[in-house]
């Protein structure tokens, strides 16, 4: 582009074009490079005739009185017209104002690029010459010279390092220094000059390895630039295309779009006319069928079997790609051409390239025996070394086509070496038909995340007269609902319920037998299969589940429906269990509490823990009373409302005797740190000073709990959770970290003043300060500022009767602190640990 100030002269003429005239010439007779594209449209066909890239100038300039009259004409449309159009460019001072003008073109390139004509010049020469000296080097290097070339090369990487910040590739020199060349005008020339920025940097490449900034940016850089380079491919030395090959086609994690850049930039050098070294082209190659083009990247690899394929290193990685791409796309004959030469050949034959074939021909019924086939040459080939993965591969290429006789005979072939063949048998050997053996595998394929081919082993299993046992496909229909998918959740439903009707028709048996005193025979598991209908035996639409549902079927199903809170489903499900013959449990009773409690069902959940506590004589647990209070007014409703909060305050301390008085011990880290401050918070909600008081006294001593200093922060604060980041609860923590600091410097004054030596107090120091604190918060809260000690006494010896903790607060009887323990010593520590 010319300089901003300019004038026109219409009363002169001149031979002189300016260079961005020059630069935007297309030669008559070129045609663009094709390589690595699909044929364009008939539109787009007919747009690149017209617009041809500024890559196809001609290596000489035309003649200017030549170019001067090819624009005439063009500007005229042809006619005879003659041009007295002449151009003056001047450059201006912005400071005076001053113009000046520009007479030669290399004032005019130094206006343009921002450099005199000297610093360009030398700065062309110094990489001129830096070039010749690394070419220098290594041809020292081949006559055998390594000694000297050694010397020289690290005298010449010191005075690159310490005189000129070039970047100079992985391993030193061997890509010299990487600058693009040339000048860029215009708002994008500035992604240039980041470019070149990145690749002088002292170590944007250490040791060969790009970190995942590297990668980032390197593709940041050179995609903001790409637009820019595309008007002057030339300017791009082949080192900076190889450094960015070597760059962003690293194999790594921290390179996701790995094959997507490496298209990109393979297209980018086909139009700078850089040719690809053999590594490169397969890699674009690969990356052209990554990004969709496969009948093009096919023919690609097609027409590169006499010059990659033939080359000794690029031999095996060649017909590699070659079976991977075939087998994908289909064409199963090529990709066994192909892996036959490979296996044939002189190289060390890998002959788990035989999987992508195993698994391209199982995907056509008419080919499943010769993917068979093709599976024992492969084990064959690998014999003792062939690993449970390669086992994986090949069982999961028959499950995905739902071919499991094949993939059972191959899981036995893991399992017995190959001894046993039950192809084609319609019972399974005991050896291999049995619960721990079908169930090893089911686990497998569901701790393996295949959970559609682990249903489809169950059904195999079942028409070859093997029922799943409940454990796995309970643990099934677990993994489906983990996975949250519509999908899944739908199957997963269909399943748990079908074992559900096998356990009401084993019931309903069961009755019928005791009613016909013995003239009906129930059949056991493995026998049940025979009373299938013969036509649908084997047809996976019509499978009916024969394994009958556990308490663990409907603990899974409740607990899936209680966090989609889908109450209805929950309490069809509770009416279910009781034609099942399955006693509630304490985990179903907690989720239909949870379900109620969710629903704003407050007085049936009092009613539902009191029925089947009391009546149906349920052993409640810590996560039963997580759920009580958590159903409390003060902890479901936004607004309080005061006549359910005094009835919150009954309930609590009810919850909390009952809770006492259980037996039930922490299962978990979690429990252990929610109940206790749920507990609290619940208390202070609905203002039960007192019985807040008795609960952490008690808490102390059966449940090792010591308020911490977050949570006095919050106490003092108002604030329900830390994790609530706003402006107003920020404000409102900092000034509660500042009542709380006051607390503790009165209360250490008291100590000193009691004599107290002052010093670091021991960690039972602070834990009866925080104690005592938590004494003064709820006297602050309750607006009480000075308690006679005998009320209080009193009030506290009310309220823990009422708890049923007189014994362990007042008292402090140790007998009784034993018996209500809920978590020994040891544990308390473990958990506050994690």
């Amino acid at each position: 582009m010319p300089p901003r100030n300019f004038s026109l002269d219409l009363g002169r003429t001149s031979n002189y074009i300016c260079k961005s005239c020059l630069a935007h010439l297309r030669p008559v007779n070129s045609q663009p490079p094709q390589w690595l594209t699909r044929q364009a449209s008939t539109a787009r066909s007919l747009r690149s005739r017209t617009r041809r890239p500024a890559t196809e100038l001609k290596e000489k300039d035309p003649d200017p009185a030549e170019i001067q009259r090819m624009l005439a004409e063009d500007l005229f449309n042809g006619s005879e017209a003659k041009s007295n159009l002449d151009i003056k460019y001047y450059s201006e001072n912005i400071k005076t104002g001053e113009r000046k003008p520009l007479q030669t073109n290399e004032e005019f390139g130094e206006e343009s690029a921002g450099l005199d004509h000297e610093v360009l010049s030398s700065i062309e020469d110094l990489e001129r010459r830096m070039l010749d000296t690394l070419k220098m080097i290594n041809s020292m290097e081949k006559e055998g010279k390594k000694e000297k070339a050694a010397q020289l090369r690290k005298q010449f990487k010191t005075t690159i390092r310490t005189q000129f910040r070039g970047k100079m590739g992985p391993e030193g020199e061997a890509y010299g220094v990487l600058r693009i060349r040339g000048s860029f005008s215009g708002s994008k020339a500035r992604a240039v000059q980041e470019l070149n920025h990145f690749l002088a940097r002292d170590k944007v490449v250490e040791g060969g390895i790009p970190t995942h900034r590297d990668l980032a940016e390197c593709w940041k850089y050179y995609s903001s630039a790409r637009k820019i380079l595309a008007t002057n491919w030339k300017s791009v030395p082949r080192e900076v295309w190889d450094f960015l090959f070597m760059v962003l086609s690293y194999d790594s994690r921290d390179n996701p779009n790995r094959m997507q850049h490496i298209y990109v930039l393979a297209k980018d050098m086909q139009a700078a006319q850089v040719p690809l070294n053999d590594a490169q082209q397969l890699l674009a190659i690969e990356a052209m069928f990554i990004e969709g083009w496969e009948p093009e990247a096919i023919d690609a690899w097609k027409r590169a079997v006499v010059t990659i394929g033939s080359n000794r290193e690029t031999f095996k990685p060649y017909y590699e790609l070659g079976v991977r791409m075939c087998a994908l796309h289909g064409d199963t004959e090529r990709a066994q051409q192909a892996a036959d030469t490979l296996l044939k050949s002189s190289h060390p034959p890998n002959p788990r390239i035989i999987i992508p074939i195993v698994r391209a021909l199982a995907a056509k019924k008419s080919l499943l025996d010769e993917a068979w086939e093709r599976y024992r040459d492969m084990r064959t080939l690998l014999g003792d070394s062939m690993t449970l993965e390669d086992y994986d591969e090949i069982i999961g290429s028959f499950l995905t086509v739902g071919a499991v006789e094949q993939a059972l005979q191959a899981f036995v072939d893991m399992m017995f070496s190959g001894a046993i063949d039950i192809r084609g048998r319609t019972r399974l050997p005991m050896v291999v038909g049995n619960h721990f053996f079908t169930g090893k595998w089911l686990k497998r394929l569901i701790g393996a995340g295949d959970l559609d081919g682990a249903y489809k082993v169950a059904v195999f299993l079942q028409s070859k007269g093997i029922t799943a046992s409940p454990v796995q496909l309970n643990g099934l229909v677990a993994a489906w609902m983990r996975s949250g998918a519509a999908e899944n959740l739908e199957k997963a439903d269909k399943l748990a319920w079908q074992m559900i009707q096998a356990r009401l028709d084993f019931v309903e048996l069961r009755q019928r037998q005791s009613v016909m005193k013995g003239n009906l025979t129930l059949y056991s598991p493995d026998e049940a299969p025979n009373l299938k209908d013969k036509e649908q035996e084997g047809d996976e639409a019509e499978f009916k589940c024969l394994t009958r549902a556990t308490a663990e079927t409907f603990s899974i199903l409740a607990e899936n429906y209680c966090s989609r809170r889908l109450h209805s489903r929950l309490q069809e499900l509770f009416e279910v269990l009781k034609l099942a013959e399955i006693g509630p449990t304490t985990f179903l009773m907690n989720q239909l509490i949870r379900s109620h409690s969710q629903a704003g069902e407050a007085k049936k959940v009092l009613n539902l823990y009191n029925k089947m506590t009391q009546e149906l004589g349920i052993q409640p647990d810590g996560h039963t009373f997580l759920t009580m209070f958590n159903s409390l007014s003060v902890n479901r409703l936004i607004q309080r409302v005061p006549s359910l909060s005094e009835q919150d305050v009954t309930a609590s301390r009810k919850f909390f005797k009952d809770m006492v008085e259980a037996k039930w011990e922490f299962d978990t880290p979690e429990l252990f740190a929610q109940l206790p401050r749920t507990i609290i918070f619940s208390m202070f909600k609905a203002k039960d000073w007192v019985g807040a008081i008795v609960a952490c006294r008690a808490m102390r001593q059966i449940f090792g709990f010591h308020p911490t200093d977050a949570l006095l922060v919050e106490l003092v604060s108002g604030i329900g959770s830390l994790q609530v980041k706003t402006k107003r609860n920020t404000l409102r923590l900092t000034e509660g970290s500042r009542i709380i600091e006051q607390l503790k410097h009165a209360h250490r004054k008291r100590l000193i003043a009691q004599g107290h030596p002052g010093e670091e107090m021991t960690p039972e120091e602070l834990v009866e300060e925080n104690h005592a604190l938590f004494d003064q918060i709820v006297f602050m809260k309750a607006k009480v500022h000075q308690v006679v000690i005998a009320d209080l006494n009193e009030w506290i010896g009310e309220v823990s009767r009422e708890m049923g903790v007189y014994d362990i607060v007042v008292k402090g009887d140790q007998e009784a602190i034993s018996k209500y323990m809920k978590l020994d010593r040891q544990a308390i520590m473990d958990m506050e640990s994690k």
